[in-house]
């Protein structure tokens, strides 16, 4: 698709949404594609209508645009109008390109970037993917084939994909926000959430919305922690109440609203393995017991941890393991310094602190932008 001239304004597309794991690499990438144009970028992103892309993306003040589709819920009468809702989704995102004339259309995976992805390889707009699991989303493995350029978290993605698309593969690692970089002291941080300073810290959390399983096995735990010489920030989710009384060693929080105080806070942490907290664990260079969600739709969870473990970086305890495995492998770790300092040696190998960065001069590289190799 024909623009004017680059000097003046870098424009981006973004598709993004359903969860923070696709949102928040997407701001991520658009943050610093701001930095590197000086603010001359213009950023709009696409989304579906009742997610939390709707209220979020606005919240940080940028241009969205909601599409009708929705991901596929089972067999029903809605199942029978996706057709449809795919194709007025197409059309919706046709008509944002035209208008906005990106220079580069990035999508982050999920099914909310189907639609703006066959838009962009339709207008000949380059389409950039990024991948944060170790395996690609169902939407992500359709869009490959269509996309300029294909950023990957792992090089263990690499076998993922098929040798004819290999020369638009980049291994840049899963771009994460600057917000969990803080200088922190552990001190500091664990007076921040109202903790002993001086005692070792188990960072506890199941994402955004906790995880019931997690949550059930500390809770049933809560007698054996009491007597612990080390003590756990638990972040339980909304919606879920402590029925025991909570020993003075647990701090229980429904949300952390301050990722980068938990992590400075913690000596171990035991979370889920989606692709930004493990993204995250590798920038803070943090030992973790990783629980891969099961019911994640292409098992993706459990192949990112498997990365960890293989690695050297953590230990997985699988989600039917929970309660006999779990409390084990934390008392393991938490008794023994050196377990700890290997992994953490190890999960700071991982970390690519500066992949958004990077990812945002291949954008802009993409898109033409003359001050992207300068």
């Amino acid at each position: 698709m024909p623009h004017e001239s680059l000097s003046q304004e870098f424009r981006v597309v973004v598709a993004a949404g359903g969860t923070g794991g696709h949102i928040f690499p997407a701001v991520a990438v658009v943050e610093q594609l701001t930095l590197l144009t000086n603010g001359n970028l213009r950023a709009v992103f696409m989304g579906s209508r009742d997610r939390m892309e709707t209220r979020l993306i606005p919240a940080m003040g940028y241009d969205y645009v909601a599409m009708p589709i929705e991901g596929f819920r089972g067999l029903s009468l809605r199942t029978l109008l996706l057709p449809f809702k795919i194709w007025q989704s197409v059309r919706i995102a046709k008509e944002t390109l035209r208008q906005h004339k990106p220079h580069v259309v990035i999508c982050t995976g999920a099914y909310i970037s189907y639609p703006v992805g066959i838009a962009a390889a339709q207008l000949g707009i380059p389409l950039v993917v990024l991948e944060s699991n170790l395996n690609p989303g169902k939407s992500n493995a359709r869009l490959v084939p269509k996309a300029t350029a294909v950023v990957l978290a792992f090089e263990e993605s690499l076998k993922h994909y098929a040798q004819s698309v290999k020369s638009k593969l980049h291994v840049l690692g899963n771009p994460v926000r600057t917000q969990i970089e803080g200088a922190m002291s552990a001190h500091d941080a664990r007076l921040y959430w109202g903790l002993d300073a001086l005692r070792p810290t188990v960072l506890v959390f199941g994402g955004s919305l906790g995880a019931r399983a997690m949550n059930e096995v500390v809770e049933t735990s809560l007698k054996v922690i009491a007597n612990a010489p080390w003590q756990i920030l638990w972040q339980t989710g909304k919606g879920h109440l402590v029925q025991a009384d909570l020993p003075n060693n647990v701090r229980a929080v429904e949300f952390i609203d301050n990722m980068g105080a938990a992590y400075a806070a913690a000596d171990l942490v035991v979370s889920r393995s989606g692709a930004t907290t493990v993204a995250e664990l590798g920038i803070v260079g943090k030992p973790a017991v990783l629980i891969p969600l099961p019911s994640a739709s292409t098992n993706e969870q459990a192949l990112n941890a498997q990365v960890v473990q293989d690695r050297g970086a953590g230990i997985v305890v699988n989600n039917h393991e929970m309660k006999s495995r779990l409390l084990s492998e934390i008392e393991r770790c938490m008794a023994d310094d050196a377990i700890r300092n290997e992994m953490a040696s190890r999960m700071k190998q991982l970390g690519r602190p500066s992949a958004a960065l990077d990812a945002a001069k291949l954008i802009l590289s993409l898109g033409g932008w003359k001050e992207a190799t300068s």
